[in-house]
């Protein structure tokens, strides 16, 4: 059993320290140029923003002291997708936060098996952006005229959110009769802001002569929508593409479990260890998230039948993976044995005598170079389409206040270009160097990132794939 390092190991080593550094330092830099929430300000805390809405919702009146408190930051993917193809990353950036709300803390307050609950968001620099009050369609109220109706709209704008009404232009008000009152819905855009057709709405809902709700946001045009939807399109046809490409690789792996079964070559004991710590991990992750999955809980069902769904969802979850990693080890394992017969095995690389090996140290520093390795190729890729959506490093071209977009077929272009740059890099960079090409290619290696369970593609590139 080797241990003693050679110079060539030394070499070797250095290396993967080079790589890794180098990898890092190019993720590092250009990881804020392609995510833009990377920078958020966090001025205020999920803590503080919950204060601050539940101090707004009890000065209108509202005891919150029976309900069932849930937050989760969240905000709108399609206008933030929007602002990046318009005005390209920086001119996005200008624009979010003044005036655009991009980034939010969101908060419901609920009961079980009871329709009303309070919404509210509270931006990550502590300005209360949108409050919701559900109310049963039943519910008595008055029947205002719509007159009436807009300037108490109007006084809840400017007294208690600090609107001026100076700064908006009036769009439309939309009126809704119910059992036994009347609802209105009034909205305004900012004046002297646009981006292309895009204009940013704030709206007032009364319930009767109460006010039910406000928000703001921005409104994006319907064309755009329809664009975008075929541009995803192409990115459905990729997905589909890898997804064949995924079940080949299912296929080609049960074949070899099988083949091995029938020859009585599988260690079930080392896949069985492998497939219980993929469970038990995966549990805990599932298990993690609970808390923001009991923002979606559905007041129609009792809290603990949503929470027994969770678990058993959660359960459901860790034994689908455990059994997918062991079918994998039980698999891959027989394949490790054939063409690496020279090199530790799988199941004694963590007994005490093969973590002191050589072979085992130079494996990890391989595995710890990698990760990092595969992060700049997507930022990269995404980065410079982002970069080619801004002319002379200027995207954001104002007349007064008006935004100007970017040429669509010049950005539908890129982001093509982007989004197949992405998926090949993501694919290429995710092969495994273990398996020979003649043993089941170089698929084997799969796990799951983000919660999507497919081929070993970096996060970045799931996250970004959208576009």
């Amino acid at each position: 059993m080797e241990t003693k390092l050679t110079r060539k190991d030394l070499a070797f080593i250095g290396g993967c320290l080079l790589v890794a550094a180098v990898s890092l330092a190019v993720g590092v830099h250009y990881f804020y140029r392609a995510f833009p929430e990377a920078s958020i300000d966090f001025r205020v805390t999920r803590d503080e923003a919950t204060v601050q809405a539940a101090d707004f919702l009890t000065a209108r009146g509202f005891d919150l002291t029976s309900y069932r408190h849930s937050a989760i930051f969240r905000y709108n993917d399609q206008a933030k997708t929007f602002l990046e193809r318009e005005l390209g990353l920086e001119g996005a950036t200008q624009v979010i936060g003044n005036p655009v709300q991009l980034w939010r803390w969101s908060h419901r307050w609920v009961r079980e098996q009871e329709k009303e609950e309070f919404k509210a968001a509270v931006t990550t620099a502590g300005e209360l952006v949108s409050f919701t009050h559900l109310i049963e369609e039943e519910t008595p109220g008055a029947h205002l005229e719509e007159a009436q109706a807009r300037r108490l709209a109007e006084t809840f704008l400017t007294d208690e959110l600090g609107r001026a009404l100076a700064a908006l232009e009036f769009v439309e008000a939309q009126a809704q009769e119910r059992p036994n009152r009347t609802d209105y819905t009034f909205s305004w855009k900012l004046r002297d802001f646009a981006v292309g057709e895009a204009h940013y709405r704030f709206y007032v809902r009364l319930q009767g002569d109460q006010i039910g709700g406000f928000g703001e946001y921005l409104k994006v045009p319907e064309a755009w929508q329809r664009d975008y939807a075929e541009l995803r399109s192409h990115n459905e046809t990729t997905g589909l593409v890898a997804a064949t490409a995924l079940i080949l690789t299912v296929l080609a792996m049960l074949v070899s479990f099988f083949s091995g079964v029938r020859a009585r070559d599988i260690r079930w004991k080392t896949a069985a260890i492998f497939g219980a710590i993929a469970a038990v991990l995966t549990l805990l992750a599932e298990l993690n998230n609970l808390p923001l999955a009991s923002f979606s809980y559905d007041t129609t069902d009792t809290y603990g039948s949503f929470v027994t769904g969770q678990l058993l969802n959660s359960l459901f979850a860790a034994v689908g993976q455990g059994i997918l990693i062991f079918l994998l080890t039980a698999a891959a394992e027989p394949l490790y044995r054939r063409y690496y017969a020279n090199q530790i095995q799988i199941g004694g690389q963590f007994t005490p005598a093969g973590l002191r090996t050589k072979r085992f140290l130079l494996g990890t520093m391989l595995g710890l170079a990698m990760t990092p390795a595969g992060l700049p190729s997507p930022l990269l890729h995404h980065s410079r389409a982002i970069r080619g959506l801004e002319p002379g490093r200027h995207p954001l071209q104002r007349d007064g206040q008006h935004v100007h977009p970017l040429d669509h077929g010049a950005v539908d272009r890129l982001y093509a270009r982007s989004l197949r740059g992405v998926y090949l890099s993501g694919l290429f960079d995710s092969l495994p160097p273990q398996i020979p090409q003649g043993a089941l290619g170089r698929g084997l290696c799969c796990g799951s990132d983000l919660g999507v369970r497919t081929c070993r593609l970096p996060a970045t590139a799931f996250l970004h794939s959208r576009h």
